[in-house]
């Protein structure tokens, strides 16, 4: 062995390691970035009124396909229209209406010990098919009233669902009334997964294709075991693309980038070594 080349395999075995950890760390630091953005937290209202009710809003899920955000709403009165006796309860009967129409009004009676209420909003914009690149928006509305009369009202805004980046794009809120308009979109991890995969497929595709062609030019004929793992990539593929993060529908845009592109080339590069290999083993002598 030259002097150069142990040189040289020195400096490998020095690099390698040193950019698996810079590949580690840059990793990290990434994911802390999306982990402080998704803990985003919204405050809307005058928080400062002594007699009001706080809505705390929590997105649990968003439900693309059924085009729904599915929240979680609890309501905490503050001052006089709080009970005396209990924290978590109201002097008055509220009512409290919102932008949901799969739900009636949310009522609680004066005294009753107020739970957290689950809703579902619908969703304007936006098609699942475009994913993973599909936007959604929708406009949170509440109105609240105790005893008959508004109450002045804020509401604390958080998202929970780690496939989705929702933002609150503007709001207001007035007596008894508070409103939040939302931009919801994919995560960041779900949009760089989304991307890997396509690369992958595509790699994959393209790596058969070579294999059949380097077979098909040298003659091989029938190789049994390449025969099997073009087929074999062919079904996994199925499973790889349904692992796509929130399952988006056959005929998503990532199916036209490269799923159905993917399974295409396979199918041909193994039809086509199966064809060459039968026409090969015909021609030669019995």
């Amino acid at each position: 062995m030259s002097v150069a080349t142990a040189k040289r395999r020195k400096w490998t075995y020095f690099i390698t390691p040193l950019g698996v950890l810079l590949a580690v760390a840059v990793g990290i630091l990434a994911y802390y970035h999306e982990r402080d953005t998704r803990e985003g937290f919204y405050e809307i209202g005058d928080t400062g009124q002594a007699e009001r009710i706080d809505l705390g809003v929590v997105v649990q899920r968003v439900d693309a396909p059924a085009r729904e955000l599915v929240l979680q709403v609890l309501v905490s009165p503050h001052g006089a229209v709080r009970d005396g006796g209990d924290e978590r309860a109201a002097a008055k009967d509220l009512v409290v209406d919102s932008s949901s129409v799969a739900a009636v009004p949310l009522r609680f009676r004066a005294g009753e010990r107020i739970s957290a209420k689950e809703l579902r909003v619908p969703l304007d914009d936006g098609v699942v098919s475009d994913f993973p690149f599909d936007r959604y928006r929708t406009q949170l509305y509440f109105e609240v009233t105790a005893g008959g009369t508004h109450v002045p009202t804020t509401m604390n805004y958080a998202d929970h669902d780690p496939f989705f980046l929702s933002r609150v794009t503007g709001g207001d809120a007035a007596d008894g009334e508070v409103r939040a308009d939302l931009l919801i979109k994919r995560s960041r991890s779900t949009f760089i997964l989304a991307w890997f995969q396509v690369i992958v497929m595509w790699a994959l595709a393209l790596s058969v294709l070579a294999g059949a062609l380097h077979i098909v030019r040298r003659r091989l004929g029938l190789v049994w075991p390449a025969l099997g793992w073009m087929a074999a990539t062919l079904f996994a593929l199925v499973g790889f693309r349904n692992a796509a993060p929130g399952l988006p529908p056959i005929g998503s845009m990532i199916d036209y980038c490269a799923f159905f592109w993917a399974e295409a080339v396979i199918t041909l590069a193994l039809v086509m070594v199966v064809v060459k290999g039968i026409r090969l083993k015909q021609k030669a002598p019995a």
